[in-house]
């Protein structure tokens, strides 16, 4: 890049963060560390475990990266993301470290990888993310901050009022809690909504488990307006399946198309 920023962005959480329950340790234009409190709202009737929530601290932490070595007047938005969903995250209010480093850089943009590991060590999910810059007037501050995090007994899915419409039509309500530091859906929001999405046209009751998410972002959502979430089950056979989501706002438009893998538990 032609400029650095001389310092690294504070972070800044919006109600995503919030809803997740993330929090910074440290930023650099290297190498980025969060962590997520653990808890019973990990928990989903039909997901089982909530893997995909995940992806809302993974985004953080490779997006951070970029936007420490952004030129001034830029920002990172998410081209794609990559997600790898090793084994359930712990629901027992242990701390998952969540790290992110860069790959490359140029001035068009960055590619950043990321895990998040448990109090053993042991990595519950891997992010592979490529992000391009877009002019902004100054790093962003949260639009549409949530101070109250809900109860723990409270789930990601009734936290978010998610609503199912019919198998594999989801709909999720404008609310802060899905609300990014620009005031848009979070791109890890809308990755655990296509997750809720597949599990709803697979019908599944929480025996199976997401195993990839690979999702690529089209146009941004405000995260005031009402985002639906259409499964399609492209594949379903004995040891997995797939199923292709798409995310859209009101207007009907794609927003954000993934491809959700998914297996029985244990399988």
């Amino acid at each position: 890049m032609s400029r650095a920023s001389s310092a690294a962005p504070a972070f800044v959480g919006n109600g995503a963060e919030t809803l997740v329950r993330v929090r910074p340790v440290g930023l650099s234009a290297q190498r980025a560390e969060l962590i997520v409190e653990t808890g019973p709202w990990l928990r989903d009737p039909a997901a089982g475990v909530a893997r995909g929530a995940l992806a809302v601290a993974l985004d953080d932490v490779t997006g951070y990266v970029v936007a420490a070595g952004c030129p001034p007047r830029r920002w990172p938005v998410s081209l794609g993301i990559r997600l790898d969903l090793v084994t359930d995250p712990p629901v027992d209010a242990s701390e998952l470290v969540v790290t992110g480093e860069l790959i490359a850089r140029d001035a068009r943009g960055g590619t950043t990888r990321g895990m998040a590991a448990d109090r053993t060590g042991a990595v519950v999910a891997l992010i592979t993310q490529r992000s391009h810059l877009v002019p902004v007037d100054g790093p962003p501050s949260a639009s549409a901050v949530v101070t109250d995090t809900p109860p723990d007994e409270v789930c990601i899915r009734d936290a978010l009022r998610i609503r199912e419409l019919d198998a594999g039509v989801i709909e999720m309500p404008g609310t802060a809690f899905a609300a990014n530091v620009m005031g848009g859906v979070h791109g890890g929001i809308l990755i655990c909504g296509a997750e809720f999405a597949a599990m709803s046209a697979l019908r599944a009751d929480g025996g199976l488990r997401s195993t990839s998410i690979d999702m690529t972002f089209v146009r941004p959502l405000a995260a005031s307006d009402i985002t639906t979430f259409r499964a399609e089950v492209t594949h379903t056979g004995r040891s997995l399946a797939v199923v292709r989501v798409t995310a859209a706002g009101a207007a009907g438009k794609p927003s954000a198309i993934a491809t959700v893998t998914v297996q029985r538990r244990n399988s």
